[in-house]
């Protein structure tokens, strides 16, 4: 059975891209590689015709993954051959806020709490204010 070297960053953040080097391959016999099949420990594989540089992006995190790659020669699909573990990271959510700089004690503020924008595939359900004077606020969705 064929083997694979393969190296790769042990960690990414979701929506980042990651690099898999799809290195030598050793075997004993005098069998040739035509496909690399890569499974990304996500749900997702990919088929290439060559070794080098893979890429991927992990939609969310946090979650340790495995990569495996199975070869495929003469002989047959050889499932296995490699195999390396990475982490991917959550990255928090950012929102867009808008409203005034400044207000008058005791006046009303208006907080306008824009488009969330998160790499990941997380649905925000809440939106928790801090007013910055010990008091928050709990919504059920962005607005005013």
């Amino acid at each position: 059975m064929p083997i694979i070297v393969l190296a790769g960053d042990d960690s990414v953040f979701e929506g980042a891209t990651y690099a898999l080097m799809l290195g030598a391959v050793a075997d004993a016999g005098a069998d040739t590689v035509v496909e690399w099949i890569v499974r990304w420990g996500d749900g997702t594989t990919s088929t290439h015709d060559a070794g080098g540089e893979v890429t991927h992006v992990y939609a969310n995190g946090e979650a340790p993954r495995t990569i495996v790659v199975a070869l495929v020669d003469e002989d047959g699909t050889h499932d296995g051959a490699g195999a390396l573990s990475l982490t991917v990271f959550d990255v928090a959510p950012t929102i867009a806020l808008a409203g005034a700089a400044t207000v008058d004690e005791g006046a009303a503020y208006t907080l306008t709490l824009g488009a969330v924008t998160d790499p990941g595939t997380d649905t925000v359900v809440e939106w928790i204010v801090d007013w910055g004077d010990g008091t928050t606020d709990t919504y059920g969705a962005g607005g005013e």
